[in-house]
């Protein structure tokens, strides 16, 4: 008699081979985000090389009077405040808020990535050592007040995207739909997409550096995302899909269902 044909790896007898297939899924997104991650390592080293040792360009130049020219009170108050939490002692008020938040949410390993962010901090303050570019001066700008460390990068710029990126991150992915998801989102996602145009208001960086701060911070929290879905979701993922796995359909799609649920509804369960 003729010997059965193996069964397919997505059909085998003792349920469908779910947790594999995910597996493929999650390691082709970690791709994309390490490929997005090396192309933005490559322009901050291109950034750091034309600007190693430099003053500000022409365009540094132009950009930082156009931004200044906006003269309201109210203006430049929101500016102060957009940067004001990434100086000592806020910056670790915040950082150890968060982390709190965390682990009172009982979320231990989320807590743990969210002081991994302070990474960026270090290795910012490394690369300002080594590329040594001088903050701009009072000649052809206004400048609020001097800072003492080099310029190049953006030491706010990266602080913000990679702390309130990965925060965003967590929000999106562990809080279900609601308006206080929307309103949390917005309240993370605003000071990364203003403390740009606020470092040039406050004359403290040139836009250069606020672009290489935005490069070098984009591909540290990326990395630290795919870190983050590699050691906590997956291993949550799969648990989930072999405890809603079985040999018939609607097994099948109840653990479809549960693998791409699991992150938000262990979340709300806690």
């Amino acid at each position: 008699m003729r010997a059965a044909p193996p069964m397919p790896p997505t059909q085998m007898a003792d349920g469908p081979a779910l947790p594999t297939v995910r597996r493929w899924v999650v390691d082709a997104r970690a791709r994309r985000m390490i490929a997005a991650a090396a192309v933005l390592g490559v322009m901050f080293v291109v950034l750091a090389v034309l600007f190693k040792e430099s003053g500000g360009t022409a365009l540094d130049v132009a950009v930082t009077k156009a931004v200044q020219r906006i003269d309201s009170p109210a203006f430049s108050w929101l500016m102060w405040g957009i940067s004001a939490p990434g100086y000592w002692p806020w910056s670790l008020v915040v950082l150890c808020t968060s982390s709190l938040a965390l682990i009172m949410a009982r979320r231990y390993p989320e807590a743990l990535f969210v002081v991994a962010t302070e990474g960026a901090g270090l290795l910012t303050a490394q690369v300002k050592l080594i590329i040594e570019r001088p903050r701009p001066t009072g000649d052809a700008i206004r400048v609020v007040s001097a800072a003492l460390d080099y310029s190049f990068p953006s030491g706010h710029v990266v602080g913000y995207v990679s702390l309130y990126g990965f925060l965003f991150f967590l929000a999106y992915v562990l809080l279900r739909r609601s308006w206080v998801r929307s309103l949390l989102l917005a309240g993370l996602g605003s000071p990364v997409a203003l403390i740009g145009l606020s470092r040039v208001h406050l004359g403290h960086h040139w836009v250069s550096d606020v672009l290489g701060g935005y490069a070098l911070g984009t591909a540290y929290v990326l990395l630290l995302i795919v870190a983050y879905r590699l050691l906590v979701v997956r291993p949550n993922v799969e648990a989930a899909t072999l405890a809603a796995g079985s040999p018939t359909d609607g097994g099948t799609e109840s653990a479809l269902s549960a693998s791409h649920t699991a992150p938000r509804a262990r979340f709300s369960s806690r």
